[in-house]
């Protein structure tokens, strides 16, 4: 065969609206949540050729490179369940904060599975799916959708409109981190009455940023905000420099920040990396 050599761009998400709706027997949690993907990118560049083996390398030295990669167990995944021996070599260019409740992870794993999708065409829709829920609850919106009403344990995947048009400040200290098994831990021992999307799936029907941001919600942000004094104050530093709302993504400890016009984006990111965090401005993914 001929080299093969394909790259893609793996964008980040953020949960609009997060609830836990049950925990199962076997331990997991099922979830109601709106997904947006955002331009905030990783890059996968891939070469395939003849043999075996999945080289990956990276310009985050911290990052994996083996079986604890979310892109390495993608690549073997998708190459087992086809039948099919390459060797691979993924270079991974890391923009997305590790551990941050963005799905840097997860996109990633999405990504490399696209690619092999389109070169190859060897796995069904459903065996696709299948392979991404396998991976992570967040993989097969990262993989098939760019925003979503996301139930079950995230692979229940429902159609809703793009966040309208706004700038976003997404950030997230290097020294903050949080476990998302202790964080649901956590949930586990309080009591609470679920809430439902549908108000704010309605507004992003209606196209409304006012009804999104009057919508917005996290059930996980009570819980770890306040374990984490420099995302709670980059969540104050957002909303005193205009953001018109402020929350955590995921599990966190991330927090982005909506804003109307870039210039006070700009602002917000400047300030925010002052604190010594990672600070981007992007906008919804299109």
């Amino acid at each position: 065969m001929s080299v093969i050599k394909d790259s893609v761009l793996c964008p980040a998400k953020i949960n609009l609206f997060l609830e836990i709706t049950s925990r199962r027997e076997d331990g997991y949690h099922e979830i109601d949540s709106v997904m947006q993907k955002i331009a905030l990118c990783d890059r996968l560049d891939v070469t395939i050729t003849e043999g075996e083996g999945v080289l990956i390398t990276s310009n985050d030295k911290t990052l994996p490179t083996g079986e604890k990669n979310l892109v390495y167990r993608a690549v073997t995944g998708y190459f087992a369940r086809a039948g099919i021996s390459r060797h691979t070599e993924i270079y991974l260019h890391k923009r997305i904060p590790v551990s941050a409740g963005l799905a840097g992870g997860s996109t990633d794993a999405a990504g490399v599975l696209k690619i092999l999708q389109r070169q190859f065409h060897a796995l069904s829709h459903k065996a696709l799916a299948e392979l991404a829920l396998s991976l992570g609850a967040d993989v097969p919106f990262c993989l098939f959708r760019a925003q979503s009403v996301c139930r079950g344990l995230g692979e229940t995947l429902s159609y809703c409109k793009s966040l309208p048009n706004c700038y976003l400040v997404v950030a997230k200290h290097r020294r903050e981190s949080v476990s998302t098994k202790e964080a649901y831990q956590k949930l586990d021992s309080v009591p609470f009455v679920p809430t439902s999307s549908d108000k704010i799936v309605k507004a992003l029907d209606e196209g409304s940023l006012d009804g999104v941001i009057a919508s917005m919600f996290n059930r996980f942000e009570e819980n770890v905000l306040p374990t984490k004094p420099i995302a709670t104050s980059v969540k104050a530093c957002l909303l005193e420099k205009g953001a018109r709302a402020a929350m955590m993504s995921g599990s966190g400890p991330s927090v982005f920040g909506i804003f109307d016009k870039e210039a006070d984006a700009i602002a917000a990111r400047d300030a925010i990396k002052a604190l010594g965090c990672f600070a981007f401005v992007t906008h919804p993914w299109r």
